[in-house]
């Protein structure tokens, strides 16, 4: 194990965060992995109010990647990028676009009523799973979505 400080985005790791067995402590995993996501997906407030009004904005319910925890997010459609946040008007901290891809209901994959799969064309893995809380609010949903992923 190296004696020396890792920096990782705005993070410094210390020797303190790997333990005598090269095990790597829970905070130093999450901190790699806000440091990933803030790579990946991550826009300003400034470039998503450049955007201007969102084409569909709402609450939904969102599948985390990692452990498949159901958490409610902010988001908000801008053209084909469809953007999520903690609560309405915080910066989102991710995004995808949603170009080619194709809007599916997944009622049965997830176990939750109401859910979205996005996912693209050819690829097995959804890009995002969201839960509506009606079947209407569902409709609309996939319809802008859809929509979205035509217009690009």
């Amino acid at each position: 194990v190296s004696r020396s400080a890792v920096r990782c985005g705005r993070r410094l790791f210390t020797p303190l965060a790997v333990n005598r067995f090269g095990d790597v402590s829970r905070s130093a995993v999450r901190a790699l992995a806000q440091a990933a996501r803030g790579a990946v997906g991550r826009r300003s407030g400034e470039e998503w109010e450049a955007l201007g009004p969102p084409d569909k904005a709402g609450a939904l319910g969102k599948r985390s990647d990692h452990l498949g925890q159901w958490r409610v997010r902010f988001f908000s459609l801008h053209g084909r990028t469809l953007g999520w946040s903690r609560a309405e008007g915080e910066p989102h901290h991710g995004h995808v676009d949603v170009a080619g891809s194709r809007c599916l209901a997944a009622d049965f994959e997830t176990g939750r009523a109401f859910s979205l799969s996005v996912a693209r064309g050819g690829e097995a893995a959804p890009l995002v799973v969201v839960a509506c809380s009606t079947a209407r609010e569902r409709r609309e949903w996939r319809a802008a979505i859809e929509a979205a992923a035509r217009a690009a």
